[in-house]
């Protein structure tokens, strides 16, 4: 079994001959502290912190950052000048009041981000691959064209999913004939069911996919592989570590991530470090951002460190399955393991009215409506039943969430 790319990419940008678990945590140390000095002297957001520490678990014993500060203090965060300032993005998320976060990037970071990409697109893709992207394309250094960039890095030829509708959206996939596909994970499951209610069981023309950007419960990830055979590479990443954070090796058994770059600590509810093997919220630090590093930043997300090394050999740690933190994040999943395991349902999106919970589902047709009923039912659930037609759209263009009304 062929290694992570990861541990090459690593040895290029470090310029190193060999690489294992001491040499990364010493670039890891080095990098943080050199991350320290500069921000002790700006004398900005992390002005209170130590300018030096002589091991990486002295991390532990620093304060975290948190996405209120990220959208209060920005211009305190801020490292160095506006002209290194290559892209902007600024996210409102869902239910939030108050500030956006908003989050830079250098020329570096970008740059970085799209050889990262290549790696883990690498781990799928053969030279002359069609790869279709289902991720925005909003102009240069958007995610649709960073992920664009890292395909044509590794030799493959990336093509930029066209249509609003999932019909158009269908008909795409059945013109160019792609052969890896880079999407949300209930995207890129409903596009495979719609494809094969139009053209035919067996007829998918994907063999892998890259699934990123958003949480993948199993019955999503276990419909990909097992209706349509598809060898799934799950991505993570976040703005915060400028969408790169961690890729799926040949092993298949979780996601290295990217140790040169980000420091990554999974911490229980009380704040506390804990081992590889227990789940918790992962941190993170940022030590190679040029613009925005942060220092022990929460995610908001969970997931646990692999206690187990990785059969590819590679010395990086890797992260298991992830999902958001709290009860709405507990609940979605909950109903999407129960919903997407019927064959039929292409899309769900739950709202919450006073406590009761109304689901409406997009669906192929009526085949499952004893079995949609029967788990409405089991869920005491309200639920809506839409058929599809050639002008719908997905039921969320983004991130899925619960809501409340």
């Amino acid at each position: 079994m062929k290694k992570s790319r990861l541990d090459d990419l690593i040895r290029k940008q470090e310029n190193l001959s060999e690489l294992n678990r001491n040499i990364l945590e010493e670039i890891q140390l080095k990098k943080l502290n050199a991350l320290l000095q500069k921000e002790k002297e700006r004398q900005g957001f992390y002005a209170s912190l130590p300018a030096f520490l002589t091991s990486l678990k002295e991390l532990s014993s620093l304060p975290f950052t948190t996405a209120d500060d990220l959208r209060r203090y920005y211009p305190q965060l801020f490292l160095g000048s506006s002209s290194g300032v290559e892209k902007v993005l600024t996210e409102k998320t869902s239910g939030t009041t108050g500030a956006a976060k908003r989050i830079f990037y250098s020329k570096d970071d970008l740059a970085h981000t799209i050889s990262f990409f290549a790696a883990g697109i690498g781990e799928m893709t053969q030279p002359g691959d069609k790869v279709m992207i289902g991720m925005p394309y909003t102009g240069p250094g958007s995610l649709g064209d960073l992920i664009a960039c890292g395909v044509r890095e590794c030799g493959g030829q990336p093509v930029q999913l066209c249509g609003e509708s999932l019909y158009d959206q269908c008909r795409h996939y059945h013109q160019v004939q792609p052969s890896c596909a880079i999407d949300l994970p209930v995207a890129l499951l409903a596009k495979a069911r719609y494809y094969e209610y139009l053209y035919g069981r067996g007829s998918f023309p994907l063999r892998a996919a890259l699934p990123s950007a958003d949480a993948c419960c199993k019955a999503v990830e276990k419909a990909l592989r097992e209706e349509f055979g598809l060898s799934l590479f799950p991505h993570y990443g976040s703005r915060e570590m400028c969408m790169g954070g961690a890729i799926t090796c040949p092993a298949h058994t979780g996601m290295h991530l990217r140790e040169h770059q980000v420091i990554g600590e999974i911490v229980d509810e009380n704040g506390h470090v804990l081992p590889d093997g227990e789940w918790g919220e992962l941190v993170i630090t940022t030590v190679d951002m040029q613009v925005l590093p942060l220092i022990r930043f929460r995610t908001g997300d969970h997931t646990r460190f692999m206690k187990e090394p990785c059969p590819c050999g590679s010395v990086t740690r890797r992260l298991d399955q992830i999902r958001r933190i709290g009860k709405d994040a507990e609940t979605l999943a909950c109903i999407e393991n129960a919903f997407f395991s019927l064959h039929s349902v292409l899309d769900l999106s739950l709202t919450e009215r006073n406590g009761q919970y109304q689901l409406e589902l997009l669906l192929t047709d009526e085949a499952e409506a004893d079995a949609i009923q029967k788990t409405a039912d089991a869920q005491n659930l309200i639920y809506d039943i839409r058929i599809i037609k050639t002008d719908d759209k997905l039921l969320y263009s983004g991130k899925r969430f619960i809501h409340h009304l």
